[in-house]
């Protein structure tokens, strides 16, 4: 099945068209889904860069490529390292973001079969990433991509162990706090309709209660 909706397979078959695109990589829940699981739709790009001075004439460049195409554009209000813009057609809408890359990662980004042209985050540098989300925001789809990421690809150990190995700061306990925060979802929210693997809301609040209770009985232990 396809993951990339049409707009998104047209902007980043612009994206791949500019001379300076290797200074950016695709990553976040569409390069994690379109490229590895396969489990969600997602309606954004989300790219990194290690050079931040250049994020802004890279957006110009492009914007002014979509609205070219008769594309609606519209620019986003910055929060701290993120910038972006939104994409309209008549069928569907994207935010295209960018932002500066953390320093630590395991693996350089390369090229996909499933994305030509453009670089693509690594499998265990955006799953370690999206443990580290939990602690900055409440997002329902960093829950549903790490409950797929441990069904079908790491143990629960692996995974926080190569968490702390990218970032030393880790800490277990306030990973259980954010784990809770699981309760805070409907029980039938939109997002599950972006599921192409099903699961039912049921299932992914039991995973994570569970796993705060294993990490509340690891802390207690020592």
């Amino acid at each position: 099945m396809q993951i990339l909706t049409p707009l998104q397979i047209k902007i980043l078959d612009l994206f791949s068209g500019f001379t300076d695109k290797d200074n950016f990589y695709l990553t976040g829940g569409t390069a994690l889904s379109s490229c590895f699981l396969k489990h969600r739709k997602s309606y954004d790009l989300e790219f990194y860069t290690n050079n931040e001075e250049i994020i802004i004439p890279f957006i110009k460049k492009l914007e002014t490529s979509l609205i070219e195409r008769q594309l609606k554009v519209l620019r986003l209000r910055g929060m701290r390292t993120v910038t972006g813009f939104s994409v309209d057609s008549e069928e569907e809408s994207v935010i295209v973001s960018f932002s500066e890359d953390a320093p630590s990662r395991f693996e350089q980004p390369t090229e996909t079969s499933e994305i030509q042209g453009i670089k693509v985050d690594s499998f265990i540098d955006i799953a370690t990433n999206k443990v580290l989300a939990l602690f900055e925001r409440t997002e329902l789809e960093d829950y549903i991509d790490i409950y797929f990421l441990i069904k079908d690809n790491f143990s629960k150990k692996e995974l926080l162990e190569k968490t702390t190995i990218k970032e030393p700061a880790f800490d277990l306990y306030w990973f259980g706090i954010a784990l809770e925060r699981i309760d805070d979802f409907p029980d039938d929210p939109p997002d599950l309709l972006l599921l192409i693997k099903p699961c039912s809301m049921t299932e992914i609040k039991d995973f994570f209660k569970s796993w705060r209770k294993e990490i509340i009985k690891e802390i207690k232990q020592g």
